[in-house]
């Protein structure tokens, strides 16, 4: 706070005495200029119809809150570039494109699903599908079992180092000893996996154009803030559950699909379900917001050829709307591709009918990731159809000691179809980055867990179908690199070629915060964009608190070099 109140001063203090205010002048061409005095109010509309503006032209993510949204748009205000990569992910999402609005809010980033959280923990009588049990090889690489359990010799089928779901047999029965703890540890999977990148393309775009939230994770890395996330329905979730955004590769079947099979047209083949409609907008006030910005920036970047770089040379102030305005276009652009969501919208899967049979309530789904007709295996061109692998398992006994075995298996004393299951928990840790850092690093060995003999492996979500990318997608991949690099490129080949660089009668401190606003505007812009990861409202606020400690000399001195030029140049009309 004192470095902006000692730059205050230095810069307020100087010469700020308006000159050729209400005089006749003419410029460099020997056209004859009219400049009379800047008032207060004159200043305020540049700096609204310039900067503002270009925060009220950034899109708000589906569900937001109002606090987070307003941060980011702060941030924005800012430093210029914070939104160009949201602005980026909204073009190459491009929701509109998409065959039907299921797709399109997949695509949108506006769909979540509920999952099992790595906390998840099997009750008693619980039979969980799909799930692998992965074996350790032995420390002395002999093919010895007896480390870490027993074998029914008679239908031994365990294959080290593989999978339970694999073997060749279903015959298999173990049972874990307790020699150690942590011999059979539980874990949850995902069967989504992100695609590869094909091409060049599509690594650089995955790398340097898209944001966290923009790009494909799998669902347990990308989990959903139920507390500060605003959702279309009821969402009341069980321990062990919670929400993950539903991703854009993912197919959502409609619901009426499942209430069509039932019915007398559902028997008789005739498909005259009705389409799902949600509730989305183009969000017009957003897209007029990015044309009077554009269109201010572009008339104050007209008005400052002549007498006004003839006098501030690259450190006009209406060289200064560059960066504000090349963003507002990006966000003109993905605003015109992809369409707003107020609130985020539940889809129906297995998951979430098991979490509701253990007390938790879901209301208001509009689709589902399994399709209606799971029992035809045939994939139509451009899906791929994933099942779950591996073998049911049944749960039984207290939580304390939890086993399990293979539900197409009795249980029986004889067959020792039984297993231990030891839980091998992390030690939480509260507190900020900081101090998690370095509780690690001085209490690695202390806290360090013993590496699992056996793993037990249970799938996060349900089957799914993955849609392959669209033919477009590559066309705008190719076009957000292209947008990018004019982005960053654009506003020094248009001060090279109206400035030359020169500095004129300018001031060292007036072309200093100015280049560093641009500069600084455009790096910082990408570590600064990480914010839009804070859903929370405490720590969105406490977030641009830093980023105005930080970064905000920057944008503070650039506007007060602005008001103090306008000040001195005052308001120029041709006669």
């Amino acid at each position: 706070m004192l470095l902006h109140l000692f730059l205050l001063i230095d810069l307020v203090s100087g010469d700020g005495q308006p000159s050729d205010n209400g005089t006749v002048t003419r410029e460099s061409d020997g056209t004859p200029l009219y400049c009379d005095k800047t008032s207060w109010y004159d200043v305020l509309w540049f700096f609204f119809s310039n900067y503002l503006l270009h925060a009220l032209s950034v899109r708000s993510l589906p569900g937001e809150n109002s606090v987070s949204s307003t941060v980011f748009k702060l941030c924005c205000f800012l430093i210029p570039f914070t939104g160009i990569r949201r602005g980026l992910g909204l073009i190459l999402r491009a929701s509109n494109l998409a065959p039907n609005d299921l797709q399109a809010a997949a695509r949108a980033n506006a769909l979540c699903m509920v999952i099992r959280k790595p906390e998840w923990r099997p009750k008693d009588g619980d039979e969980i599908a799909g799930c692998q049990l992965d074996i350790a090889e032995p420390a002395h690489g002999t093919t010895s079992v007896q480390e870490f359990g027993t074998v029914d010799i008679e239908q031994q089928s365990v294959v080290k180092s593989s999978a339970l779901g694999k073997s060749e047999s279903a015959g298999t029965s173990c049972e874990a000893t307790r020699t150690e703890a942590g011999e059979i540890v539980l874990k949850t999977r995902d069967l989504y996996e992100p695609p590869g990148s094909c091409n060049l393309i599509d690594r650089i775009t995955r790398s340097v154009v898209q944001s966290y939230r923009f790009d494909s994770h799998a669902p347990s890395a990308n989990i959903l803030d139920v507390e500060n996330v605003k959702l279309h329905g009821l969402c009341r979730l069980a321990q062990g559950y919670c929400l993950a955004y539903v991703p854009m590769d993912m197919k959502i079947y409609s619901r009426t699909r499942f209430r069509r099979r039932l019915s007398f047209a559902g028997v008789l083949g005739v498909d005259n379900a009705p389409e799902i409609k949600l509730a989305s907008t183009y969000d017009i006030p957003r897209i007029l917001f990015s044309l009077i910005q554009t269109g201010s920036a572009g008339y104050a970047l007209y008005r400052a050829r002549g007498a006004q770089i003839d006098r501030f040379g690259c450190a006009a102030f209406g060289l200064t709307v560059l960066p504000y305005m090349v963003v507002s276009v990006v966000n003109l652009i993905g605003s015109l591709l992809t369409s707003e969501y107020e609130t985020m919208y539940l889809v129906h899967s297995a998951m979430m009918d098991e979490m509701n049979n253990k007390g938790g309530i879901c209301d208001g789904v509009v689709g589902s990731i399994e399709d209606p007709d799971s029992d035809d295996i045939r994939s139509l061109d451009g899906e791929e159809k994933t099942k779950l692998r591996g073998l049911p398992m049944l749960f039984d006994g207290p939580n304390e000691a939890l086993r399990f075995h293979e539900a197409s298996q009795p249980v029986s004393s004889t067959s020792r179809a039984l297993a231990v299951l030891n839980w091998m928990d992390k030690p939480k840790v509260r507190g900020y980055w900081i101090g998690r850092y370095c509780l690690s690093k001085f209490h690695k060995s202390k806290h360090q867990p013993q590496p699992p003999k056996a793993t037990l492996s249970v799938p996060s979500h349900s089957s799914f179908t993955r849609l392959s990318q669209p033919w477009y997608q590559t066309y705008l991949n190719l076009l957000t690199i292209v947008l990018l690099l004019l982005s960053f490129t654009l506003p020094y080949l248009i001060i090279t070629l109206l400035t030359g660089w020169k500095k004129n009668r300018s001031t060292s401190t007036a072309r200093t915060l100015t280049l560093n606003w641009l500069i600084c505007g455009q790096l910082q812009g990408y570590a600064v964009g990480g914010v839009e990861r804070l859903t929370g409202r405490v720590s969105a606020v406490k977030a641009l608190v830093i980023v105005f400690l930080i970064y905000g000399s920057y944008t503070v001195g650039g506007l007060v070099t602005v008001a103090q030029e306008m000040i001195q140049f005052g308001l120029c009309k041709a006669l």
